[in-house]
């Protein structure tokens, strides 16, 4: 066990450099001052009291490795407790500006032996919006996690308040993207086994929200539950960073499973009905969270994923490279969310769509299920954005297969 020497007054160690400091010219030192210290000081012990460092890369010690100071991070010693404390941004810019140091901070604390540690988060005098409807989801992946705000009560009109459970995490980030479509890049839905489904890029700043969705995922994991992470790989760009697979391996209640072209291909070459990652990715990219388009079901396990021009049939193309009929397999464009019951009335040919996005039934349904037809079919013309020209293509090809 990490034994720490037992310290009187309160203590901070600070790295003063950023990972862009001699870039800027701005130090951590510049945004930390004594008086922000002191502050923490006050809300964590009750004193004023205090003693500090400014220290450089090449330090290490048994909470800080050698390094610029990654998760924006201090670190404060205090009898036998130690606390890590984040800082926000000075300046709010995108909407991933403000918590980019969050991940790799948690990452630090969770790994860390030490069995009296405490994580924090600390606003400093920001600029900007700081409490974007996208903000708060953040702030409650983080309380939910473990952070402790120290001064949200005076930077922050809205108390945070962590998930209670998976569903308030689904529901919640359902709304949160249903309002923005450019918060998509992760998604969490149910599949039909009810097993926890993540789809998240996790390279670039996609990564940070991704990881944060995993720890709080995991964080309310209960027995019996499973719950599995498919990173959305892209060329070169590789999985989560090792810190954070290190975090999701120690707290072990998620699978993680790696999607990149060479894994669609072979799932593509086995199946004639591809229900892949990246297919699956593509449609909550385009059409956004699970919801037949027929009936308006939301309830993710009965949702899937529809093909409008089937994997078998793009199997048969000719004149058609590899590559291109596994674009098309993969397509966002080539599909809509249907439930069980409507995928199957259009993999069955009972109905279809024409180019306006109509509905069209098919002549000979035998009158005495029209009764049912009729009443389990809310919409009858898909919404226009659906409507691109590659979505057009594959509705004509489907109906010349006839």
């Amino acid at each position: 066990m990490l034994i720490m020497r037992y310290i009187n007054k309160p203590h901070f160690i600070i790295k003063e450099s950023l990972q862009k400091s001699k870039s800027t010219g701005v130090y951590f030192r510049d945004v930390v001052t004594p008086d922000v210290m002191r502050d923490i000081c006050i809300r964590i012990t009750g004193q004023d009291n205090f003693t500090f460092e400014y220290v450089d890369n090449n330090y290490q010690d048994a909470f800080l490795e050698k390094s610029y100071n990654k998760g924006r991070m201090a670190i404060m010693q205090y009898k036998d407790a130690v606390s890590y404390i984040s800082f926000s941004e000075v300046e709010i810019g995108g909407r991933n500006s403000s918590v980019q140091s969050v991940p790799t901070a948690f990452n630090m604390y969770f790994t860390n032996p030490y069995p009296n540690k405490h994580l924090y988060y600390y606003f400093l005098n920001v600029s900007g919006n700081a409490e974007t409807e996208y903000q708060i989801l953040i702030y409650r992946l983080m309380r939910t996690i473990g952070f402790e705000f120290l001064n949200a009560n005076q930077d922050l009109l809205s108390k945070i308040q962590p998930f209670s459970s998976a569903d308030d995490i689904i529901f919640n980030r359902r709304i949160n993207a249903g309002r923005n479509r450019s918060n998509n890049s992760t998604f969490i839905t149910k599949g039909n086994n009810g097993a926890i489904e993540i789809y998240g890029k996790t390279y670039g700043a996609n990564k940070y929200e991704t990881s944060l969705i995993c720890y709080a995922l995991a964080s309310l994991w209960h027995s019996g539950q499973k719950i599995k992470l498919f990173e959305v790989l892209e060329g070169d760009l590789k999985e989560l960073p090792e810190s954070s697979l290190k975090v999701i391996e120690q707290m072990g209640v998620i699978e993680v499973i790696p999607t990149d072209t060479t894994l669609e291909k072979r799932i593509y070459e086995k199946q004639n009905s591809l229900r892949s990652p990246r297919y699956t990715y593509n449609l909550f990219n385009k059409l956004g969270n699970k919801h037949c388009a027929l009936c308006n079901c939301e309830i993710p396990e009965l949702i899937q994923g529809a093909h409008i021009l089937p994997v078998s049939e793009i199997k048969k193309m000719h004149g058609v490279t590899a590559e291109k009929r596994l674009e098309f397999a993969l397509d966002g464009d080539n599909g809509l969310w249907l439930c069980e019951n409507h995928h199957k009335m259009f993999d069955s040919g009972f109905l279809t769509f024409d180019d306006n996005g109509g509905l069209l039934l098919r002549n000979d349904i035998d009158q005495r299920h029209m009764r049912f037809i009729d009443e389990t079919i809310k919409y009858r013309m898909l919404p226009p954005e659906f409507l691109t020209d590659k979505f057009v293509w594959y509705l004509r090809q489907r109906r010349a297969i006839g």
